[in-house]
């Protein structure tokens, strides 16, 4: 449980910590549509380590989400941000955890220990990246409580313990597919909270990638 919590921890900090860094410099919509990549790259670094064949529709929906991406990072002629960039090593450091996370469940580790060593290996990393790149360690306002009570409790808290918790049954790959609905929720709360839209071609590229996402996890 330490171990392992060691490992997955220092994994989710790093794709936390890349897309926060990605999201100061593209928008919560793009984020969230490059962050689905992780689940195209579970099975991919399954097979990359002769863990698992990769099927024939795999190879497909990475096709599909590449020409997907293409479109939606670059629907009107603009060049791909550094934010987009970052955004990618949040979709891989998201990939590896999962990947690591349903290895130890299927240890037969404690839930709550294992979350435990994960929530205060992120903190702790946090802590360090905050000296080393804020120049004010914090400014407290009731937006920052408010922003802290929601990524803080509904969105880590329950959302990785749930995880952890189904990974006892559903192996990385079947994890995975489920996040392609993640794109889904974030494009609708920057639609409702900070008005952000894509436009066209830029849901239509989005949709590609979901839509490979499901392809290449399905079946």
């Amino acid at each position: 449980e330490f171990i392992g919590g060691l490992i997955c921890g220092f994994f989710l900090f790093g794709g936390y910590a890349f897309q926060n860094f990605g999201l100061m410099q593209t928008s919560a919509s793009k984020s969230a549509f490059i962050t689905s990549v992780s689940v195209l790259m579970v099975p991919i670094i399954l097979y990359l380590f002769n863990i698992q064949h990769v099927k024939l529709r795999i190879w497909i929906a990475v096709i599909l989400a590449t020409i997907g991406l293409y479109i939606l990072l670059d629907p009107r002629g603009d060049d791909m941000n550094w934010g987009d960039i970052l955004t990618f090593g949040c979709a891989l450091g998201f990939a590896i955890h999962i990947i690591f996370q349903g290895y130890y469940v299927k240890k037969k580790v404690r839930i709550l220990p294992f979350f435990l060593v994960q929530a205060w290996v992120v903190v702790g990393l946090s802590f360090i990246n905050s000296l080393l790149f804020e120049p004010i360690f914090a400014i407290w306002s009731p937006r920052l409580i408010s922003a802290l009570l929601v990524t803080g409790i509904a969105a880590t808290f329950i959302a990785i313990l749930l995880m952890i918790w189904a990974q006892q049954i559903l192996n990385p790959s079947e994890t995975a597919i489920i996040f392609a609905m993640e794109p889904v929720f974030a494009s609708l709360f920057a639609m409702v909270f900070a008005a952000e839209f894509l436009g066209m071609w830029g849901y239509f590229g989005g949709g590609l990638v979901v839509l490979a996402v499901a392809f290449g996890e399905s079946g």
